[in-house]
C-alpha cells in the first residue's frame, strides 16, 4: 500500500466512524488533538508564519461571536461612492466545503466587487468552520491569515496578529447543519444590521449557504432578513443524487486533509478525478477560478454535517441532527420574498429540486430560475460555475442583482 493509498484508507476509517461503525466522536477528537502536538512542532518555521500572514481575501474583516462559543468573521465589502439608496445589506454565503473566499476568487467573478461597484453594502460572511472564523486546524499553513490559540501565540512570540480564530482545540473540529441554522445565521444578520442599522439585510446563499436560511425562516422567527436569494440549495432529494458513496469519499478526502496528510497539490488531483467535477459545468469555468476553488477557496466540513446530507442522501429530505424533525415539511413557513435558482445542468441540485422549494415554500413573492440556454442565459450552468462560471458577471450578477432590487 502506497502513502496515498494509506491516506485514503485512514480517511475511510475516519468515515466509518462518523456513521458509528468505529469509534465515537470522542475518539477523534482525542486522535485529532494528540496529532496536532506532534506537527506543531514541525510546522513552526518562519516560512509557514510568513505564508500564514499574507492577505486572504479583500473587504474590511468584522468578527461576532454566536450564543454558543464561536467566532464568525465577515468580509465587508463597502461601495466607494456610498451606499445606493434604496439597498438593502447584502449577506453572501458560502456553501458546503467552500469559504467566503468563494466569492471573491478572482477579479473575474467576484460578485462582493459587483455589487459593491454598484452602491451595495456587501458583507461575504464565513461559518463555523471556514476562513478565518473559529475551526481548527492542525498545521499554520493549513490556517487562515491570522491564527489565534494560546499556543501558537506563545510559540511564535505573539508574530501572529492575534485576531483571527483558528485553534488547536479539537472541541472546534466538531459541529453540525443545525449549528449553522442555530447560532450562525442570527448572528450574522445581527452583525449587519447593528453595524449598518438597516432594519432587514438581503441574504445570497450559495448551496449549503442558502439551505441554512431556508432551514432557520422554516423553524423559527425571521431575525431581519427581507429578501433571499439561494443558489443551488436543497432541503430534498431525488433517487440518484449526491449518493451515500460520494459523501463517505468526500468524508475520507476531508479528513485526510483535517489530518494534514493531503497536501493541496494531492487535494487538486483528487479533485480533478472525482469530488468537484460533481460540482461544475467544466467547459464554463477557466482553469484558473477551477483550480483556486480546489486551494484558498475550500475547507473542512465536519463529521457532524456530512452526517445530515448522508441522512439526505438516505431519506430525500433533511432532517434535523436528531432525525426528529423535517425542515423540507416546515417550509411554508418561509414567507419572505424569495429567487430559487440554480445551474440548469447542477448535479447536486438540479432544477427539479429547486421546484420543490418553489413549490412548498409559503412565500406569496416568489421566483423560480435555472440558469441555463432555455431561459436565456448563454450556458447551462454547473453547481458552482452558476457563480463562478465565465459568464457569471455579466448575466447571472445582473440577474441577482435586479431580484433584489425588486424589478421582475
Amino acid at each position: 500500500m502506497d502513502r496515498r493509498q494509506a491516506i485514503r484508507a485512514a480517511g475511510i476509517l475516519m468515515a466509518q466512524a462518523a456513521v458509528g461503525k468505529v469509534a465515537t466522536g470522542q475518539d477523534f477528537g482525542a486522535l485529532l488533538e494528540d496529532f496536532g502536538k506532534d506537527i506543531l512542532r514541525q510546522q513552526l518555521t518562519p516560512e509557514n508564519i510568513q505564508r500564514t500572514l499574507k492577505p486572504h481575501l479583500t473587504g474590511e474583516t468584522v468578527p461576532i461571536q454566536t450564543a454558543d462559543g464561536w467566532t464568525l468573521v465577515a468580509h465587508r465589502f463597502r461601495p466607494a461612492t456610498g451606499v445606493r439608496p434604496g439597498t438593502m445589506p447584502v449577506i453572501l454565503c458560502h456553501g458546503l466545503s467552500y469559504n467566503a473566499q468563494f466569492w471573491d476568487i478572482s477579479p473575474e467573478v467576484s460578485l462582493p466587487n459587483f455589487l459593491a461597484e454598484r452602491g451595495w453594502d456587501v458583507w461575504v460572511v464565513n461559518l463555523r468552520g471556514s476562513g478565518l472564523s473559529s475551526k481548527w486546524v492542525a498545521k499554520l499553513d493549513a490556517a487562515p491569515t491570522m491564527v489565534v490559540g494560546g499556543l501558537i501565540r506563545r510559540a511564535t512570540n505573539n508574530k501572529i496578529a492575534p485576531t483571527g480564530y483558528a485553534t488547536l482545540d479539537p472541541k472546534f473540529a466538531r459541529w453540525n447543519l443545525d449549528d449553522h441554522i442555530n447560532y450562525d445565521l442570527p448572528a450574522l444578520v445581527h452583525l449587519v444590521r447593528s453595524h449598518t442599522r438597516a432594519p432587514e439585510v438581503a441574504w445570497v446563499g450559495h448551496s449549503m449557504g442558502g439551505i441554512i436560511p431556508l432551514c432557520h425562516l422554516a423553524r423559527y422567527q425571521n431575525p431581519g432578513i427581507g429578501r433571499l436569494v439561494t443558489v443551488g440549495s436543497q432541503v430534498t432529494m431525488p433517487d440518484g443524487q449526491l449518493a451515500t458513496q460520494f459523501l463517505m469519499e468526500l468524508i475520507a478526502l476531508r479528513n485526510g486533509q483535517l489530518a494534514g496528510q493531503i497536501l493541496p497539490e494531492e487535494l487538486l488531483i483528487d479533485s480533478k478525478t472525482s469530488i468537484d467535477n460533481m460540482f461544475f459545468n467544466q467547459g464554463h469555468v477557466s482553469p484558473q477560478v477551477y483550480r483556486a476553488l480546489t486551494h484558498d477557496g475550500i475547507d473542512v466540513p465536519s463529521i457532524g454535517l456530512l452526517q445530515q446530507y448522508l441522512v439526505l442522501a438516505a431519506r430525500k429530505e433533511l432532517l434535523d441532527a436528531g432525525k426528529t424533525l423535517s425542515y423540507a415539511s416546515m417550509l411554508p413557513n418561509v414567507q419572505v420574498p424569495i429567487l430559487v435558482s440554480c445551474g440548469a445542468s447542477d448535479q447536486l441540485a438540479p432544477p427539479q429540486v429547486q421546484q420543490t422549494i418553489y413549490e412548498r415554500v409559503g412565500s406569496t413573492d416568489k421566483t423560480l430560475l435555472p440558469f441555463g440556454r432555455a431561459q436565456g442565459f448563454a450556458a447551462d450552468a454547473g453547481h458552482s460555475d452558476a457563480l463562478v462560471g465565465l459568464t457569471s458577471r455579466q448575466q447571472v450578477y445582473p440577474t441577482i442583482e435586479n431580484w433584489l432590487l425588486g424589478a421582475r
